[in-house]
C-alpha cells in the first residue's frame, strides 16, 4: 500500500510452516460506506468507501508443489479464471519463482454477493506464498495492487478509508464494535453490472464517508451517515435486495444497507443477541444468513488456524 506514516494493523496469521505447509483465515468484508464521485478518464469509478473486515471468511490451504495446481473454489470457474490462482501465477512471475503451490480453499463465503471472497482468498494466497516462497513484502504489495483495492485491503484487513478507485488505503483505527447480520437473496450481481447500472444522478461528493472516516478516528461511530451509492442500481438489478433491507429494518437493523455492490445486505446491531433474534426474524426461503461482527485485533485478525 502507499503513503506516509499508517497506523499498523495486525496481519492475518497462518500456522506455523510445516512440510505439509500453512493455512490462513480469509476475512469477508463490508463497506461501511460507499459513494460514488463520478467516472474517472480511466474507465473506473472514482469512489470513497471505508472497508471494513468481519470476523467470518473462507479458509485457504497451501501446500508446497512443483507447479501451481488446485481445483477452483467456485462452481464453474476453472483455475486460470480464479482470483486466487491468478494471484499465485503473478507473484511467481513477478519473483522469477519456478516452483508452485496447491491450493486448496474452504469456502463459507458466497460468490458475487458483495462480500469480497474472491478478493480475500488472492490475498491470503499472497500472504502464505510470501512465507513460502520467502517472497519481498513489496513484491507481494505490487501483486496485490495489480490485482484489485479489495485484494490490498486483506493484506492487513481491519478498517480502512478506500480513495479514488479504492485503491488509495487509508488505515483507520479499529472501528467501535458491531454485530453484523449477513442476509443474501437468492441471486448474484457482480461488481461490474453494478456500476454499469449505476446513473451519473446517484453519483455524491462522498461528504457523508469522509465524515464517518473522521468519527471513527475519534472512535465515535455514526449509523445516520452510512449510505452505499450502489444500493439503487442494486435493486434495480434485483428488486428482491429491497425486500431484504425492510426486513433487517423491520427486525431492528439500525442502519440496514447493501453490502458492497450486493446483492447481500446487512443490519448493524448492538450486541449478539440482538443479531441472532433478527436472524431468525428474516428467515426466507432461499436466503442466506449469517451472524457476525467486525474483525479487529484481537478477534479474527491474530488467532491460529
Amino acid at each position: 500500500m502507499r503513503h506516509g506514516r499508517r497506523r499498523t494493523r495486525a496481519r492475518p496469521q497462518a500456522r506455523p510452516l510445516t512440510v505439509a505447509g500453512l493455512t490462513i483465515a480469509a476475512p469477508a468484508k463490508i463497506n461501511l460506506g460507499l459513494e460514488v464521485r463520478g467516472r474517472r478518464d480511466d474507465g473506473y469509478h472514482d469512489i470513497v468507501t471505508i472497508f471494513q473486515a468481519l470476523d467470518f471468511g473462507d479458509t485457504v490451504h497451501l501446500t508446497p508443489a512443483s507447479t501451481i495446481q488446485g481445483e477452483s473454489a467456485v462452481d464453474g470457474l476453472d483455475a486460470a479464471s480464479d482470483l486466487a490462482f491468478r494471484a499465485a501465477y503473478e507473484l511467481q512471475e513477478r519473483i522469477g519463482r519456478t516452483s508452485g503451490v496447491h491450493i486448496k480453499i474452504d469456502k463459507s463465503i458466497p460468490v458475487a454477493a458483495g462480500l469480497a471472497g474472491g478478493s480475500t482468498d488472492a490475498a491470503a494466497v499472497l500472504l502464505g506464498l510470501g512465507r513460502l516462497w520467502a517472497a519481498d513484502p513489496e513484491a507481494v504489495a505490487e501483486t496485490a495492487r495489480a490485482l484489485g483495492a479489495d485484494v490490498s485491503f486483506f493484506l492487513r484487513p481491519g478498517t480502512a478509508l478506500g480513495l479514488a478507485r479504492g485503491d488509495d488505503l487509508r488505515p483507520l483505527p479499529a472501528a467501535p464494535p458491531h454485530w453484523v447480520l449477513l442476509v443474501r437473496p437468492d441471486a448474484e450481481i457482480s461488481a461490474r453490472d453494478a456500476y454499469a447500472e449505476l446513473r451519473p444522478a446517484e453519483w455524491s461528493g462522498g461528504h457523508s464517508t469522509l465524515q464517518q472516516a473522521d468519527a471513527v478516528r475519534h472512535s465515535r461511530f455514526t449509523p445516520q451517515l452510512l449510505t452505499n451509492g450502489l444500493q439503487p442500481a442494486a435493486i434495480r438489478l434485483v428488486p428482491e435486495v429491497a425486500e431484504v433491507l425492510r426486513a433487517l429494518e423491520s427486525a431492528g437493523a439500525n442502519p440496514a444497507l447493501l453490502a458492497g455492490s450486493g446483492p447481500t445486505c446487512f443490519g448493524l446491531f448492538p450486541t449478539r443477541a440482538a443479531a441472532r433474534t433478527a436472524e431468525a426474524q428474516v428467515k426466507s426461503p432461499g436466503w442466506w444468513t449469517r451472524t457476525t461482527r467486525f474483525m479487529n485485533p484481537p478477534h479474527a485478525a491474530g488467532r491460529q488456524l
